[in-house]
């Protein structure tokens, strides 16, 4: 009986200890879906793999002060500036939507994006988002010449956010593109592919450094003019950079940053931009959670 009982008792500890260690196992390899990889949608200029959850809204300003030329103009401040005021929703856990409408040429824009793949924790070791736009170019008819249509103010944007959130300190993304204008000034191509490049550094508590490059190819055979000096002339896009701070707080993101870009809708930036590192802007985005 003795024995029996010894017997009972030792394969009680046995199975004891094999479901704690299948229960220790089980937690190493849980799935934790891996948080925050960016403060907000925008990185500066380009989308990031974050938004809204569902039910979520989100208020952005965007602005750009002029071009950076001297201490008489306040570097930029009594220059031209662009505006954008945007509005995204959560519908689920995995689709945005959002509205914006930009100051220059009156762009107004329906833009959406999902969620494909989170990053996890012991497995799938990327972010992968879609976003895209349409966008209606809101000036006078005659800026589109003889036999317009409502369609030659449409443009569109689509693009693949392919992102990893390498530690609590360090994000990034790589972005492929494709975009295209119904009708466009003779010295521009219609369409181009491309891709941008980002990421940010968190420096301290919710401060961080971000930067971007996008590089753009236009996908006609184009003919660009040259002047005298056998230079192209305007027509031919540039690529475009980045730089910046980020403050991120439970509601609020602030960024301020040098830029490139004048515009700030994707397919306008990219296929238009024809300055560099000697034309900068001063700019900023405001996003407001709640």
């Amino acid at each position: 009986m003795l024995k029996n009982l010894s017997l009972i008792i030792f394969l009680m500890l046995v199975f004891s200890v094999k479901s704690v260690m299948s229960q220790e196992d089980s937690l190493k390899k849980e799935k934790t879906p891996v948080e925050d990889a960016f403060a907000c949608t925008m990185l500066i200029e380009n989308q990031t793999v974050s938004q809204p959850k569902k039910k979520g809204k989100e208020f952005i300003i965007h602005h750009r002060i002029g071009t950076i030329k001297k201490l008489s103009d306040l570097f930029g401040l009594y220059g031209p500036a662009n505006i954008r005021l945007g509005f995204n929703f959560g519908i689920t856990d995995k689709l945005m939507l959002g509205i914006g409408t930009e100051k220059f040429n009156k762009m107004t824009e329906l833009m959406w994006k999902y969620s494909i793949l989170q990053q996890q924790e012991n497995g799938m070791p990327i972010f992968l988002s879609y976003y895209g736009n349409i966008v209606v170019n809101g000036r006078n008819k005659s800026y589109f010449g003889k036999d317009y249509s409502f369609t030659d103010r449409l443009s569109y944007f689509h693009q693949l956010i392919i992102a990893r959130k390498f530690s609590d300190k360090i994000s990034f993304e790589i972005a492929p593109y494709f975009l295209h204008f119904n009708k466009v000034d003779s010295l521009y191509a219609n369409q181009a592919v491309g891709a941008s490049v980002g990421g940010r550094y968190k420096i301290w508590n919710e401060i961080s450094f971000m930067a971007e490059f996008n590089y753009v190819s236009p996908l006609e055979t184009f003919d660009y003019p040259k002047n005298l000096d056998g230079e192209d002339v305007p027509g031919a896009p540039k690529p475009g950079y980045a730089f910046g701070l980020e403050k991120n707080t439970g509601t609020h993101a602030f960024q301020l940053f040098a830029t490139t870009y004048n515009n700030i809708i994707a397919q306008k930036n990219y296929l238009y931009n024809l300055r560099d590192y000697n034309s900068l802007l001063i700019g900023f985005n405001i996003t407001v959670r709640f």
